[in-house]
């Protein structure tokens, strides 16, 4: 289906984690991220493919059920984004976050949090 604008739309994955309860309790479930992450691919025209979670995993470490479907979708290709609410979702290491940047550029997709403000260095 080709958007208004003639092209296909861009095709995103969805990613949500939360590491503990009291994450979910204070206002950063899943649902809540989802919901944020729906919004935001509809405003900007994406074509969700599929939505992934982590439920209690650590962001410290890239070993976690739903970033491993997330990476294996990206290298399958066809994936434009893979959109995060914030940034500490994806990954608390700069290193991990540089990593996945790096891997989903060589298959033509990005990695996107919401919340990213800076420029395109991981510093920014």
């Amino acid at each position: 289906m080709l958007s208004t604008n003639g092209r296909s739309p861009q095709r995103a994955i969805l990613y949500a984690r939360v590491s503990t309860d009291e994450q979910a309790r204070s206002g950063y479930s899943l649902a809540q991220q989802m919901e944020a992450l729906r919004q935001y691919a509809v405003s900007e025209g994406y074509e969700v493919i599929e939505e992934v979670s982590d439920p209690g995993q650590s962001g410290a470490s890239l070993e976690r059920p739903g970033m491993d479907r997330a990476r294996d979708l990206v290298a399958d290709g066809g994936v434009s984004v893979v959109l995060a609410q914030d940034a500490d979702r994806i990954a608390r290491d700069p290193v991990h976050r540089a990593l996945l940047d790096e891997e989903a550029a060589r298959f033509g997709c990005r990695w996107i949090a919401l919340d990213d403000w800076g420029d395109d260095s991981h510093e920014g």
